[in-house]
């Protein structure tokens, strides 16, 4: 069973997401993991994540470490988000995905294996994704197809907190079954992180054998920090303190020319106006954080500058897992983690024993 509450404080984790950006929260995570001297899934009592926020976060439950997570991204992007001239030629990104899923299902099989939420026993998880075909449309004739915002949630798939609810086409009540909530973890990573125009939406099954369609949570929920609060209110009523560690992916600094934009058509918009979403989600997000929880509220966050003579530079595409933009990525994830040192200490002696967590200089 995940770990229970001692005192008044739930602590809860929350990841953007970003693409390969990824790098950038598993060197924080790595940080805390290190000066804690415990997993980071053993730090928290709800972890939450979106996209790549959301393969972390299964990886974290899984019994990964911060480090092995970094070094999946490092060693697996390059395969995750290549296209082969085949590819380019057969595929092309305005008729069809930009990247092939095979490879990201592959990789997420492999680290994830067979685990599925239910199995989950060092935290609790929620990740989003959302449905754009439910199983209700599939085995009802006669009822319109729905689409909504979905979460995986660890606790219903142990059976947790299930709800009776009306049948859309009969009006009959169902009970919900922890087999609804139970998907295998790979499943849940592969959900979140489908992200439209990039990979092929996810066709995934619950263990009652419902199946559904679903892209990427960050269409929704870039920034899952405040579906985390509202949750852990849910999951442990009465506390009198909760502290959200929210991590980022990365800040864009990158404008958009009225000159440019005026003339722009769907073609135009369709990756700027993802990156718009997602963007103004997180940040939104993380202004209603502030104002709910204030000084409780730990983001971390670095500004993706433009500067070409800046060694800090990346390439803000969060599909670009050159060899280069990826160590570009490492050494501004070592910056990000020695500029957010006075706020990394505080938060290690808050998460960890006073006798077992060390002061980093």
């Amino acid at each position: 069973m995940p770990q229970t509450v001692q005192g008044d404080t739930v602590r809860i984790l929350s990841i953007d997401g970003g693409g390969i950006r990824g790098i950038l929260p598993a060197a924080l995570l790595q940080f805390l993991e290190e000066h804690t001297g415990q997993r980071a899934a053993d730090l928290f009592h709800l972890i939450s994540g979106t996209s790549t926020g959301g393969i972390i976060c299964c990886g974290l439950a899984k019994g990964m470490s911060a480090a092995e997570l970094g070094k999946f991204y490092s060693d697996h992007g390059g395969a995750i988000f290549h296209r082969s001239l085949w590819d380019r030629l057969s595929h092309p990104s305005l008729t069809g995905p930009k990247y092939n899923a095979d490879a990201l299902e592959a990789t997420l099989k492999d680290i994830l294996g067979d685990m599925r939420l239910s199995d989950i026993t060092s935290t609790e998880v929620l990740v989003p994704t959302y449905a754009i075909e439910l199983p209700e449309a599939q085995q009802q004739s006669g009822v319109k197809s729905t689409r909504t915002p979905m979460f995986f949630k660890s606790w219903k798939a142990r059976g947790m907190g299930l709800q009776s609810r009306p049948n859309p086409a009969t009006g009959q009540v169902q009970q919900q079954t922890a087999a609804d909530f139970d998907f295998f973890l790979r499943d849940v990573a592969r959900a979140t992180s489908a992200a439209p125009t990039y990979f092929a939406p996810a066709q995934i099954t619950n263990k009652a054998g419902k199946r559904y369609a679903a892209v990427d949570g960050g269409v929704f929920a870039n920034n899952p920090a405040l579906c985390a609060l509202a949750e852990a209110y849910k999951l442990f009523p009465g506390k009198k303190n909760y502290i959200v560690v929210s991590l980022g992916t990365g800040s864009l600094e990158r404008d958009i020319p009225y000159a440019a934009a005026k003339d722009w058509g769907e073609i135009g918009w369709l990756h700027p106006i993802l990156s718009i979403l997602m963007d103004g989600n997180a940040d939104t997000v993380c202004y209603q954080c502030d104002q709910v929880l204030g000084d409780h509220h730990y983001r971390f966050e670095v500004t993706l500058g433009r500067d070409p003579h800046d060694p800090y530079t990346v390439n803000d595409d969060f599909d670009d897992a050159s060899v280069d933009n990826i160590a570009r990525l490492v050494r501004l994830s070592g910056k990000l983690v020695q500029d957010s040192m006075p706020r990394l200490n505080e938060l290690c002696g808050l998460l960890a024993p006073a006798d077992t967590a060390k002061k980093a200089g």
